[in-house]
């Protein structure tokens, strides 16, 4: 009883205090709701403390808990509560039970304030996120051509580093972004990183990205990093993206894993985007994908797009000019997006017609208003800037000399580069090499490219795409800031083309204009013009262009005119150094040619003018004399005076000659002691034209002789070479990398007598035979180590090409039963050609097979269901392609690789 007492007195005072205090809740009710208020606004601030704190972690890559999100959102509920309860209190008439009942909710709901508030100090409001495996990165939605067949690369097991290679602007960015994207959405678990490498990037650079890209501690030396990366990487799969690589970095001081290494199920990839082939070996790519430029209906698309087809539809003339622009930006998407924002607003069609005017005058600058360091010019000069020495950038800024989407031989290229003096070697030949190496390292960052719209001399030649053409005379031009010192014209007018020439011109290259439609003004008394390139212009004589004014001038090519006099104003250009007359109709050449005392290269190839003895004794510096493919006989006698004077000129080095008959042959076997370059053989009177190990072992011809040609002989039946000793060794043409039979009508076979074509032509890289029209067999060839290219034209009575049993039975070693480097193969006008050659007859290497009037060769030189890995291009007419013997299910497959004639 006293117990329960107890319990009684201890509760009976609290029960009634706190019906006192509820009793009181009416007549309290403003000072509960005050509290509720006071409270409500300590929580709200403390809500915004803590959202300031979660921001600042966010950004330095933290992220909030999920407690501090959970208490987020009971305050937000809270506080919503506690202003539903005020509200009423404001506006109430009073009555007992209804302030007690807000001042019931006010206190209950105070509780619950001063109860978050109590638990913010107990919760983690951030906390550090792990490393992001993955990241998305923004992108265009148009998608890269490429893009489906290079996903295939980097989801295989086989190609662990890939290449993507291309030009400036040509889009190899956006296609590293859409892979990174797409690996993201479908391979989730893998770490997927995009570094953008650029220009001067080094390994450390390299490390700093991928740290910050993973959210991972960047402190420390570079071998700490290589470990932080390391480590994070070694038991996971993932793809490295290098976007923008200009030489090489070393994955393994980065601290990548090896790619090539990869252990179990993982996966390792690095893909990288480079301007230079020379990067993609340094980085020892497995595989190499070029982006190219845009076909025209993808680049007509893109330029709609940026343009608007409301500015484009605005006008008809808009349309038509939108059309030549788009043609004049040769499909490259950053001249494309580019001059496309520029032209978005213009409306009128004289805005659009100048814009022509200017991509004409190379002047893109003018057209994309872009600001100076984002125009398409300046990135696409990074490649020019990444030329490795100034020689090698003049090269390529002479390159820009040849006309729009005009092919260029690469030895017209190579002898301006060594008429201009850029290259300067020791003898011609290292000269050539040099060239040619050149114009290799120029590909390589495609600011050349193959011609392969050009392929009946596909490997010859090169092409210059129009804008980095016009990057070129822009940087040759100042930059544009100054007058134009660089003129280059081109095209058949229908209105005369007048070329003004200033004090400024230095460079002035008119190709391909009839002779009509061109003169020549000028705005001053004297030029600094040094180089002036007239080739293929019908030119019959030079009235208009005024020679005495070129006072400086030290190279001229007038190749391919209608000259049929000497133009003696030249003897007056005491300066020149190179001189070019071939494919001229010259009579003879003045003796006053000899004042020309500074002279090193004098090419008159194709000509039949008599040539003074008293020229060549003076002109004492004098390096290269070619006189082949002439027609004249006299040659029979010049040659002896010939090699006489020129064994007089101390740095003498290549010397083209043609022979024309028995007589100038034997002198010459008898006599030769000068370096020959170019060999012609023509016109020989006998059935049989012999070729001894005695004449082949020459000396001059085996360290020389690069060319040989022979050809419109009506009356030999055979050509022939033979051993005269037991030592074959003695007749290597070790330097010859071409041959040509040529408009041999009666020539029916090659004999080899105690030779092999292999030990006599060691570095054979072309060969041609063109109208011979009895010829029956060519099987010898395959024995040529090092053919890269067979053309044969016009020969209508060859059956088959190559047949390994002719070659037994002719007693040759048959050493190949393939042609391992022939890359080019042309067959034009074989009427009676039925099979290029024996099944067994491989063809590894082979890139282009044109083909023209073959009507009877039904079948192609390889297995339909396994063609040559390099194929690029098989030429020909509808009808033949139609024909040719190809199983259904590989006819889809070859399809691609079609050209119609």
């Amino acid at each position: 009883m006293e117990a329960v007492n107890g319990v009684i007195t201890n509760i009976i005072p609290e029960i009634a205090g706190t019906v006192v205090e509820h009793i009181l809740y009416p007549f309290q009710v403003d000072n509960k709701v005050r509290d509720l208020e006071c409270a409500t606004r300590d929580l709200v601030a403390l809500k915004e403390d803590v959202k300031t704190k979660i921001e600042v972690a966010e950004r330095q890559n933290g992220s909030r808990t999920k407690q501090v999100v959970e208490w987020l959102n009971k305050v937000e509920s809270v506080v919503k509560e506690a202003e539903e309860i005020k509200r009423p209190n404001r506006k109430r008439r009073w009555s007992f039970w209804s302030s007690y009942t807000t001042s019931n909710s006010a206190v209950k709901k105070l509780c619950e304030v001063k109860n978050l508030c109590d638990q913010k100090s107990t919760i983690e409001v951030t906390m550090h996120l792990p490393p992001p495996l993955a990241q998305e990165m923004p992108a265009s939605s148009s998608k890269s051509p490429n893009l489906k067949s290079t996903l295939l690369f980097v989801n295989d097991d086989v190609h662990s580093i890939i290449g993507i290679w291309g030009m400036g602007g040509v889009g190899k960015t956006h296609l590293l972004k859409q892979i990174n994207n797409e690996l993201c959405r479908d391979r989730p678990s893998d770490v997927v990183v995009f570094v953008t490498c650029s220009k001067d990037c080094s390994e450390e650079k390299v490390q700093n990205e991928i740290l910050d890209k993973l959210r991972l501690d960047k402190y420390g030396s570079i071998e700490q990093k290589q470990n932080t990366i390391y480590n994070f990487l070694r038991e996971r799969s993932f793809v490295l993206l290098l976007d923008d690589l200009w030489g090489r970095v070393d994955l393994d001081t980065i601290g990548i894993p090896d790619p090539m290494s990869a252990i179990g199920k993982l996966k390792r990839k690095v893909v990288l985007t480079t301007r230079s082939t020379e990067v993609c070996g340094q980085m020892e790519v497995k595989k190499k994908i070029r982006v190219d430029v845009l076909k025209w209906d993808d680049a007509w698309s893109l330029f709609n797009e940026k343009v608007t087809e409301e500015t484009i539809d605005s006008d008809p003339l808009i349309k038509i000019y939108a059309v030549d622009i788009v043609k004049e930006l040769g499909g490259l998407p950053l001249a494309i997006i580019t001059v496309g924002r520029a032209m978005h607003d213009k409306m009128d069609r004289r805005e659009w017609e100048q814009a022509i005017v200017l991509l004409k005058q190379a002047r893109l600058n003018d057209v994309e208003f872009s600001h100076a360091n984002q125009s398409v010019f300046h990135i696409l000069k990074f490649s020019y800037d990444s030329l490795k020495n100034d020689s090698l950038k003049q090269c390529f800024l002479h390159c820009s000399l040849w006309p729009e989407d005009h092919p260029i031989q690469k030895n017209d290229l190579v002898e301006l580069w060594i008429g201009l003096g850029l290259i300067n070697e020791s003898n011609i030949q290292a000269a050539y090499n040099v060239g040619y190496s050149y114009i290799r390292r120029l590909q390589a960052v495609c600011l050349l490219e193959i011609d392969d719209d050009y392929t009946i001399n596909s490997d010859d030649t090169v092409k210059i795409h129009d804008v980095i053409r016009d990057m070129a005379l822009w940087i040759a031009n100042n930059k544009g800031v100054d007058t134009i010192n660089w003129i280059v014209r081109s095209g058949i007018f229908k209105e005369a083309q007048e070329i003004q020439i200033s004090h400024h011109t230095e460079k002035l290259s008119v190709m391909n204009i009839y002779e009509g439609n061109l003169s020549f003004s000028f705005t001053c008394s004297s030029t600094k013009l040094s180089t002036l390139l007239l080739s293929h212009n019908s030119l019959h004589n030079l009235k208009t262009l005024k020679l005495e004014l070129f006072s400086k001038l030290t190279f001229l090519n007038l190749y391919n005119n209608r000259l049929q006099f000497f133009p003696v104003e030249i003897c007056k250009l005491v300066h020149l150094q190179y001189l070019n007359l071939s494919k001229n109709s010259l009579k003879s050449l003045p003796e006053e040619l000899a004042k020309l005392t500074n002279l090193k290269y004098l090419l008159l190839r194709g000509i039949e003018c008599t040539f003074p003895n008293e020229v060549l004794s003076k002109l004492k510096i004098l390096r290269v004399l070619d006189l082949s493919d002439c027609y004249s006989d006299d040659y029979v006698e010049i040659f002896p005076m010939l090699e006489k004077v020129l064994q007089c000129v101390p740095n003498f080095q290549a010397l083209g000659i043609t022979i024309c008959s028995i007589i100038a042959l034997r002198k010459f076997h008898e006599t030769m002691s000068v370096p020959i370059r170019w060999l012609d053989v023509r016109s020989y009177e006998r059935s049989c034209l012999s070729f001894s190990s005695s004449f082949l072992g020459n000396s001059q011809l085996q360290s020389n002789l690069f060319s040989l040609k022979i050809r419109a002989s009506a009356s030999v039946e055979c050509v022939e070479f033979e051993s005269a000793s037991e030592d074959q060794s003695i007749c290597h043409l070790r330097r010859l990398e071409q041959l040509y039979f040529e408009a041999m009508w009666n020539m029916n076979e090659v004999k080899w007598k105690s030779l092999d074509p292999k030990d006599v032509f060691p570095r054979l890289q072309v060969v041609e035979f063109n109208a011979c029209h009895k010829l029956i067999s060519i099987s010898w060839v395959v024995n040529l180590p090092c053919i890269r290219e067979l053309r044969v034209l016009s020969c209508y009575s060859i059956k088959q090409l190559i047949c390994i049993n002719e070659l037994k039975n002719s007693g040759f070693n048959v050493s190949q039963h393939s042609f391992p480097f022939l890359k080019i193969l042309h067959l034009y006008y074989g009427y009676e050609l039925e099979s290029i050659s024996d099944p067994m007859i491989t063809f590894p290497a082979l890139e282009f097979l044109d083909i023209d009037d073959c009507d009877k060769l039904k079948k192609l030189p390889f297995r339909t269901d396994d063609p040559p890995r390099k194929l690029k291009i098989i030429s020909g007419s509808e009808e033949w392609w139609n024909n040719v013997e190809i199983e259904d299910n590989h006819r889809s497959s070859l399809q691609p690789f079609f050209k119609r004639l």
